[in-house]
């Protein structure tokens, strides 16, 4: 009998249905052929769930809710509309899993989602987990403190490892191999604080039968490793975007096997060991030496380093910058690949299935935590379940999520995460409809209608490099074609989206009282808003370029009112609170200096990314409210400024003088303290009505199809 699996079930069900709880029998089976299993069954008054450990009970539970009782579990709320005795099972339900490994997370997650996380909201995501069917979280919680304790033993001070590691709102890149000592040093209090944090994640991970993915050594080491050890053959890596390279320790210098066993030794230590171990050799970097011969001696040798210290180690690498010659230099047994954007960009095909070693089909979906509406449901119906029936999948072994961030964009994942249990493909209209019903607790004619909208709009991105960036997250210029790295230019049909609001809007005099129906109305607005903002810009613009200040003036009102009104719109919502984000942050601290140094990371990530100039401008923008207003709304209110002061001589206007400004008041921003608002302020249904009423006639004005057209172009 699987008793902790039982347990955790147990503690889950008394969180999640504590008035339902007793109502259900928790029993283990075994699994089927070696794949995860469960049942569902009615006996008597009681709702029996059996599985093959506790992630497969917490899946079954997961099954009930969704497809017995009509329920929905999201980031953004719950729908756990039951009554008092719960609903018969008809027959009994049986699913198994044709997946080994259910993975989930990428190491950006743990920065533009998780930095700040406490334990409650750990153990609720654990729990998501666990419903979701996941058995293989990536877990790098807490590496701060095996660091510390592998640089006392290589012989370096606290000093020395504080200046090698990051402060908390990059440490994902440290750990990929990307920078170093940036935005510390880390308090003490910190790094104690996320080890007992991690002991607490993984210890519940496995109660539920969960495999969490570690972090392995693979040569990245502190620079003054080099100092004390000036033979050794340590070299500095070429830049990473503009950021000093870091340094890497060859795995054929003698120091290398005595690192690796430090680290290998002093991490199981404190979080013991599951066997897998998350690395990849020069992440989105270069190599010493880009030769064949060198990469394959260079992963041969991490490889055999690792399993010297743990022989039933897994290397769990990522396809994103993947090098064949590495991966074929490797053992299959001891390789797992993660094939990270297989919804847009599937390397499995054009890989002959990652030359014959185990990989797991993975969805990525969102870039830098950006809150826009995205996705392709067709894909996620479809993609894990035509390559688990391809000839040519080779030694394909499970299905996961590699998000950057979480939190946003709910039915992508609600998918993903059943496809855990299907082995045929899902028809996306119709499956909607049931999710319509689940989320809102009840069916609705405008609803379902207004979803099938999105599903041709929003959620048909294929082959589109994640959401639409707004126009209003970029830095202000007289040409924007892009924030960071997507167009602004919306791939669908933006009046598609606005029919959606307006169907939304009319289902609201039955759907009101519904919180995940309250988050879809707002993030349906949000997502209208955000891509007006674009024409609005183009005719300020050219009214500015053609000098009529009446024009110019009308324009930059309506951009900058726009971007005032949406900020109040998000802020009548929690999911998106600026105030959240910055308050858990500090939180952190224990004295002000800590609380100052935790608030600029968390500033400057959603921000610039990094005050020294990078590609990174706006990578992780947000749609929060407060970061609208006194980021986005203040900086283009400069912009406008300088341009209304030079409109009747437009080239007087110095663009040039302007982006070295604007980049001081960023980065002057970074240090400020001001607080934000961490409980949402208003009526999320009254000021919809009141915004679509204001703006959904000026799509058309705005969005017309020659503008669009042109636009395109």
């Amino acid at each position: 009998m699987d008793v902790l699996g039982n347990q955790a079930v147990r503690g889950l069900l008394k969180r999640l249905l504590p008035d339902h709880a007793d109502q259900f029998e928790l029993e283990t089976i075994g699994q089927e052929q070696g794949k995860d299993v469960f049942e569902i069954e009615s006996l008597g008054n009681q709702i029996v769930l059996r599985g093959s450990n506790g992630v497969s009970l917490a899946s079954a539970l997961h099954w009930y809710l969704k497809y017995v009782c009509h329920c929905h579990i999201s980031w953004s709320g719950n729908q756990l509309s039951l009554p008092n005795q719960l609903s018969t099972v008809p027959g009994k339900i049986r699913k198994v899993t044709s997946y080994q490994f259910r993975y989930i997370y990428n190491f950006c997650t743990f920065n533009y989602s998780m930095t700040w996380w406490d334990w409650e909201r750990w153990e609720r995501e654990i729990d998501w987990m666990a419903l979701h069917g996941i058995n293989m979280p990536l877990a790098m919680t807490g590496q701060e403190a095996v660091w510390m304790a592998v640089g006392k033993r290589l012989g370096l001070t606290d000093e020395q490892m504080l200046d090698h590691l990051t402060g908390p709102g990059y440490l994902a890149w440290h750990y990929m191999g990307n920078v170093d000592g940036i935005a510390g040093p880390l308090p003490q209090s910190w790094i104690e604080g996320q080890k007992l944090l991690q002991q607490r994640i993984i210890e519940r991970e496995r109660e539920y039968g969960m495999t969490p993915v570690l972090c392995g050594f693979y040569g990245h080491v502190p620079k003054s490793l080099k100092e004390i050890n000036p033979e050794a053959n340590i070299t500095q890596l070429k830049s990473w975007f503009g950021m000093p390279g870091i340094y890497f320790l060859d795995p054929s210098d003698p120091l290398f096997a005595e690192a690796a066993g430090f680290f290998y030794d002093e991490q199981r230590r404190l979080y013991g060991t599951d066997h897998l171990y998350a690395m990849d050799l020069f992440h989105e970097g270069s190599s010493p030496d880009a030769t064949e011969s060198y990469l394959m001696q260079t992963a041969a040798t991490v490889s055999n380093t690792m399993l010297q210290n743990d022989p039933q180690a897994v290397w769990v690498m990522q396809s994103w910058t993947l090098s064949e010659p590495m991966v074929k230099a490797l053992p299959d047994e001891h390789l797992l690949i993660l094939d990270l954007y297989a919804e847009v960009k599937p390397v499995w095909k054009r890989t002959e299935a990652f030359y014959g070693k185990p990989w797991i089909w993975c969805m990525l979906h969102n870039f830098g935590g950006r809150n826009g509406m995205f996705g392709n449901l067709e894909s996620i119906a479809n993609g894990p379940v035509d390559a688990l029936h391809d000839p040519g999948k080779g030694r394909m072994a499970g299905i996961g999520f590699a998000p950057e961030a979480i939190e946003e964009n709910p039915v992508m994942y609600d998918l993903l995460g059943e496809m855990i249990w299907r082995t045929e493909s899902i028809e996306v209209e119709v499956w909607l409809k049931g999710y319509t019903l689940r989320r809102y607790g009840q069916s609705h004619d405008q609803a379902e209608a207004a979803w099938e909208l999105l599903r041709q709009s929003v959620y048909s991105g294929l082959n589109v490099h994640g959401s639409v960036e707004s126009v209003i997250h970029a830095r202000p210029a007289l040409s924007i074609t892009r924030v960071c790295n997507g167009s602004v230019v919306p791939f669908y049909d933006i009046h598609t989206v606005v029919k959606a609001w307006e169907l939304l809007v009319a289902a609201s005099d039955r759907l009101a009282d519904s919180v995940t129906f309250q988050y879809d109305l707002i993030d349906v607005g949000r997502e209208v808003l955000a891509g007006l903002a674009h024409p609005i810009y183009l005719q300020m613009i050219k009214s500015f370029q053609a000098s009529d200040q009446a024009a110019f003036h009308h324009n930059r009102i309506l951009f900058e009112s726009l971007i005032a009104d949406l900020d109040e719109l998000v802020g009548t919502n929690p999911y998106f609170l600026t105030g959240r984000w910055m308050e858990a942050a500090k939180s952190w601290g224990n004295k002000a200096d800590e609380t100052a140094l935790y608030e600029f990371n968390a500033r400057s990530i959603i921000s610039t990314w990094w005050p020294e100039p990078l590609t990174f401008d706006d990578y992780a923008h947000k749609m929060w409210s407060g970061m609208l207003k006194s980021y986005y709304l203040d900086r283009w209110k400069q912009f406008n400024n300088r341009l209304e002061e030079s409109i009747v001589e437009p080239t007087a206007f110095n663009e040039v003088a302007f982006e070295q400004d604007i980049r001081a008041w960023e980065i002057a921003w970074m240090y400020r303290s001001n607080s934000f608002a961490i409980e949402p302020l208003g009526d999320s249904i009254e000021f919809s009505k009141r915004m679509l009423e204001k703006y959904g006639h000026q799509v058309n004005c705005y969005w017309g199809q020659n503008q669009l057209e042109e636009d395109i172009q």
